[in-house]
């Protein structure tokens, strides 16, 4: 397995970026049938989604292994949010072409992006960020990056669909780093930003 960057933050959460480069029936063979059936593979229907599905599901259940967790499969919330089948860890996933990427943490909600910095963002930035956000960017199209990601992975933590990117979820920028402050009806909290390049990719997780 071509692991990228394994990392134990300090908060507990346990990370892992993969690099599949294994084909659909390798992926497959990686994977028992107790934990993927057909019907999930036939929903499918574009084969670098199908190896996307594969792959982040073989990362998960490497990392759980090592972990010492019984990995019996991911399903989804009523709000969509993948969760682990049996498990009180909590986990959140991303990939982006053929980086996966999976973070856990024992009993805290987390978030996590990976994305390669593409100029395309700047076209949304005024939907996106607030003035001060849009002021702390800068013009740097990798910071801009790693704020687009943040928001990303806050979504991801909070795990409920009606979020606005720029009014709910919002990125400070301190001596000490980056916090993310997601401000709903029913949640209101602070959390760490971290990031950490990966090839020409860009790595976020919130926890």
């Amino acid at each position: 397995m071509p692991i990228r960057f394994q990392k134990e933050c300090e908060s507990g959460a346990q990370l892992l970026v993969w690099k599949a480069d294994e084909t659909e029936l390798e992926l497959l063979a990686m994977l028992p049938s107790s934990v993927l059936t057909e019907a999930d593979l036939e929903e499918i229907k574009l084969a670098p989604k199908r190896k996307e599905f594969l792959a982040s599901r073989v990362a998960i259940r490497y990392l759980a292994n090592q972990l010492n967790i019984i990995f019996s499969g991911i399903k989804k919330d009523k709000h969509g949010k993948p969760y682990l089948v049996n498990s009180s860890w909590q986990m959140s996933i991303t990939h982006s072409r053929d980086f996966m990427a999976v973070i856990m943490h024992p009993t805290n909600p987390v978030g996590i992006d990976i994305e390669r910095p593409q100029k395309k963002m700047w076209k949304i930035m005024s939907r996106l960020y607030t003035d001060q956000e849009i002021e702390d960017i800068d013009e740097n199209l990798e910071r801009m990056s790693i704020y687009w990601s943040a928001k990303e992975a806050l979504y991801k933590l909070y795990g409920k669909r009606g979020t606005d990117f720029k009014e709910n979820l919002k990125i400070h920028k301190h001596s000490s780093g980056l916090f993310g402050e997601i401000d709903m009806p029913d949640y209101q909290k602070s959390h760490t930003v971290k990031s950490q390049r990966i090839e020409d990719y860009i790595l976020v997780w919130v926890v």
